[in-house]
């Protein structure tokens, strides 16, 4: 089988400032991947090269067995589902006055809602009772919370069925109880075992990552700083190199919590190995 991603050497530069050097990623079906880094990292460069929104200064892309540079990236787009703040911004401003019903159900084509739905669509009905939609049906997208508008794209993305899911910072902004009941809407895709769709997560916050992510991607100043099994990668040396801060990483509850160390205690951790 064809990996769903694969960059190869990914170099982008901009106004003679390097923004991502060198990267180089695959991601195989089956795997489910999360990227973090701190802002200014590279992670949203990445995702707009990804989703073919910004072509790289040197190196190649491949998306779901498919070059860049040989298909339609508007073709191509439609099989890519992406969840963000920025989207929802963007909507809020652009098409708030659509309906959450019309929204939702214009994922199917990978275009936003025209005010209209099938009267019988039992899939859509479906998806709108899975993500909690249905008292919210006939609501204008700019008068839902934070946490109803990213369940809305949520639901947009699962109705055209995409074949490769990206999240990025889809918690940002929700207090403790939003975050969680967010997180509650996203473990599906997780545990879609006839469908395994590909996710890649994007945070800055470990405790988000869900038992389902097997792999993980730290990038710092535009590099790949490491990769692979979660358990490999997000360890207290690797994380605490890659937000420039002591942490320890605890289990509780199949997730990852990090306790931020003083500094004194990190240097008396050292001296005392």
């Amino acid at each position: 089988m064809n990996p769903v991603l694969e960059l190869i050497n990914i170099t982008l530069e901009r106004q003679s400032r390097t923004i991502l050097r060198n990267i180089n990623w695959m991601i195989e079906p089956g795997q489910q991947w999360v990227v973090m880094g701190l802002n200014g990292s590279g992670k949203t460069s990445l995702l707009t090269i990804i989703t073919g929104y910004q072509w790289p200064t040197f190196g190649q892309v491949s998306v779901l067995g498919r070059r860049y540079g040989t298909v339609d990236l508007r073709e191509m787009r439609k099989h890519i589902g992406w969840v963000s703040q920025h989207l929802a911004e963007w909507m809020t401003r652009d098409h708030g006055h659509q309906q959450v019903k019309a929204l939702v159900a214009s994922g199917r084509e990978a275009v936003i809602g025209n005010g209209r739905w099938p009267a019988d669509d039992d899939r859509l009905e479906s998806v709108m009772q899975k993500f909690d939609l249905i008292r919210l049906a006939r609501s204008p997208f700019s008068s839902l919370s934070q946490g109803e508008k990213t369940r809305v794209l949520l639901a947009r993305a699962w109705m055209a069925d995409v074949s490769l899911l990206i999240l990025d910072e889809p918690c940002s902004g929700l207090d403790i109880a939003g975050r969680e009941h967010l997180l509650g809407f996203i473990q599906p895709y997780l545990d879609r075992q006839d469908a395994a769709t590909p996710v890649i997560y994007v945070t800055h916050h470990p405790e988000e990552i869900l038992p389902g992510f097997t792999h993980a991607l730290l990038l710092k100043d535009g590099r790949v700083s490491a990769q692979g099994p979660v358990d490999e990668v997000l360890t207290d040396s690797r994380l605490s190199e890659a937000f420039g801060v002591p942490v320890r990483v605890q289990h509780i509850g199949g997730r990852r919590w990090v306790q931020i160390l003083p500094l004194s205690t990190e240097l008396s951790r050292h001296r005392s190995g």
